[in-house]
């Protein structure tokens, strides 16, 4: 088989997480689809630098999280809200998770998770990556230390993640979230 048609088997076995990870950062089915495009394209003239001893995937969803970079500033339309980190940590629960249509379900918990964390945790978050609050300011309006604030959000971030994971294991055994 020849590098190419490796390459594009790869792309169609993963497209559902490269998906994943477009649609996380865009939240716009139509344009992900035109963003998926630009990225088959950006994979295949890439396909020389990838090392096949790795996962294809990672490497894959990060020319995707550059696309859809390009694409913002060749829109002028970036998300304010949503930080770099954020969007880092959606595009790993896309790598994750590897079924078709799964970033909804994962959507999906992240809302169910994020209504179990105590209020002022919740307020955190909302502050943090809803209103795009950060360093003191947001210390102040969480009434959080100055220096604990990056370790609150990083343990919050991982409380989440083991949750939609759980989420995510309890869909599978039952079939649905509950």
């Amino acid at each position: 088989m020849d590098k190419s048609t490796e390459i594009f088997l790869k792309i169609t076995e993963n497209r559902s997480r490269i998906m994943a990870t477009i649609v996380a950062m865009v939240r716009d089915f139509n344009v992900s689809e035109d963003i998926f495009q630009e990225t088959v394209l950006e994979v295949v003239k890439s396909s020389g630098n990838f090392d096949s001893t790795r996962d294809f995937a990672p490497w894959a969803c990060a020319i995707a999280r550059n696309v859809v970079r390009r694409h913002w500033r060749n829109q002028e339309k970036q998300p304010i809200a949503i930080e770099q980190d954020a969007l880092n940590f959606l595009a790993e629960i896309a790598v994750e998770n590897s079924e078709p249509g799964s970033w909804q379900d994962d959507q999906q918990a992240l809302q169910l998770c994020l209504k179990k964390l105590p209020k002022p945790m919740q307020n955190l978050i909302t502050l943090r990556y809803g209103y795009n609050c950060k360093g003191p300011e947001l210390a102040e309006k969480a009434s959080i230390k100055p220096g604990a604030i990056r370790t609150t959000l990083l343990r919050l971030r991982q409380k989440l993640r083991i949750c939609i994971k759980s989420k995510r294991d309890q869909d599978f055994e039952y079939g649905v979230l509950e």
